[in-house]
C-alpha cells in the first residue's frame, strides 16, 4: 500500500465528485453535482442565492454527509481525517469568540491543528493577511474586514494543500479585495489549490482558471473561463454625422440587429474581428467622423446571467 505523501503525488485531480447528491427531507438542496478541480489550480463555484453552493462546499469538507453520490478529495474519500487535514476553510458566515484576541484565536486553532512551532507560523499568517502587531487586540474590537482577516489566517494555519474559501472578500475594501487576490495567487504560485466561492464576478473572471456554475442544486456549466465566454464579438462605435443610409449599408453588410442606444452609441454584432478595419473604413468614406470603435468581448458576468438567468432559472 503506498504511503499517502505517495498518493499524493499521484493526484492530478484534488477534487472529483459523481452525482453528489444532498435531501434534507423533501427538499432537494445539491442534485447530481459532477465536477473535478486540478492539482494547484484556482477554481469558481459560482450560482445565485440558494443555488447549493454551500451544501456542496460542506460535503466537500466533510462537514456534511451526502445523500448519494461519491467523491474524493486530494484523493481520498470525502471526509477522510487524513485528508482534512490537509484543507484549509473559510466558510461564508463565521463567528469567532470575542473575547479571544487574535493571537489566542490562531492558538487554539494551531492546537486543534496539532501544528508544531505554532508561534511562528502564527505570526506568519498574521502578516499574510495583513494583521501584523493587530494579534494581540480582541476579536469583539475588530471591524469586518479585520474579523474576514483573522478567518483567512485561521484557513492559512496549516499551509493548506486546498483551500476552501466561501466569499473571502465580502467585507473587504477594494485595496483588502486586492490584497486578498495577491495572496490567492501566491498560494497558486506554491501550489496550493484553491476552492473560491465569490459573488463578485469580475474578481473570479480575474483569477480563477476554471469555474463551475451551479443553479437550483445543478451544475448548469463547468469549464475553463475562456470556453464558458463566447467566442464572438461585439462593437460598440459613435460617430458624427452619421447617415441613415450608411445604417442601412452597416446592417445589410454587417449585422441586420444593429443598434442604436439612447446614448448615441451603435452597436452591432461581429462575424468575424476581420470585418473591424473594413467597417471603420466604410463609416469614414461615407462622410461620417469617427469617434470610438471598441471590440466588446463577453465577460464572466455575461456568461453568467446567460446561463442562470437574472432569476436563476438555467436558460
Amino acid at each position: 500500500m503506498p504511503s499517502y505523501r505517495l498518493q499524493r503525488a499521484l493526484i492530478n485531480m484534488v477534487i472529483e465528485t459523481k452525482s453528489l447528491t444532498k435531501r434534507y427531507g423533501d427538499k432537494l438542496a445539491c442534485n447530481d453535482i459532477n465536477i473535478s478541480v486540478g492539482a494547484g489550480e484556482i477554481f469558481g463555484f459560482l450560482g445565485p442565492n440558494g443555488a447549493g453552493k454551500s451544501t456542496c462546499i460542506k460535503m466537500l469538507t466533510g462537514l456534511i454527509f451526502p445523500t448519494s453520490g461519491s467523491g474524493t478529495v486530494l484523493g481520498r474519500p470525502l471526509g477522510d481525517v487524513s485528508a482534512r487535514r490537509k484543507l484549509g476553510y473559510l466558510p461564508e458566515q463565521f463567528r469567532y469568540q470575542q473575547w479571544m484576541t487574535g493571537e489566542e484565536l490562531l492558538g487554539f486553532h494551531s492546537r486543534l491543528f496539532r501544528l508544531p512551532k505554532s508561534k511562528r507560523r502564527i505570526d506568519e499568517v498574521l502578516e499574510l493577511v495583513g494583521l501584523s502587531g493587530q494579534g494581540r487586540y480582541k476579536i469583539g474590537g475588530y471591524s469586518k474586514g479585520m474579523q474576514q482577516r483573522i478567518g483567512l489566517a485561521a484557513a492559512l494555519l496549516p499551509k493548506p494543500e486546498l483551500l476552501f474559501l466561501d466569499e473571502p472578500t465580502s467585507a473587504l475594501d477594494p485595496i483588502g479585495r486586492k490584497e486578498v487576490r495577491d495572496i490567492i495567487s501566491s498560494l497558486k504560485d506554491n501550489g496550493t489549490t484553491v476552492f473560491l466561492n465569490s459573488h463578485l464576478l469580475s474578481e473570479v473572471e480575474s483569477i480563477c482558471d476554471s469555474v463551475a456554475i451551479i443553479s437550483r442544486g445543478c451544475v448548469a456549466r463547468a469549464g475553463k473561463i475562456g470556453e464558458l465566454l463566447e467566442a464572438a464579438v461585439s462593437l460598440r462605435l459613435r460617430a458624427d454625422n452619421i447617415k441613415t443610409d450608411t445604417v442601412d449599408q452597416l446592417r445589410a453588410r454587417f449585422d441586420d440587429k444593429l443598434q442604436l442606444h439612447a446614448d448615441g452609441i451603435y452597436s452591432l454584432s461581429l462575424r468575424s474581428k476581420e470585418d473591424v478595419p473594413e467597417i471603420a473604413a466604410y463609416i469614414v468614406a461615407q462622410g461620417a467622423r469617427l469617434h470610438e470603435l471598441t471590440p466588446v468581448h463577453e465577460t464572466l458576468e455575461d456568461a453568467f446571467l446567460r446561463v442562470v438567468g437574472e432569476g436563476g432559472a438555467i436558460s
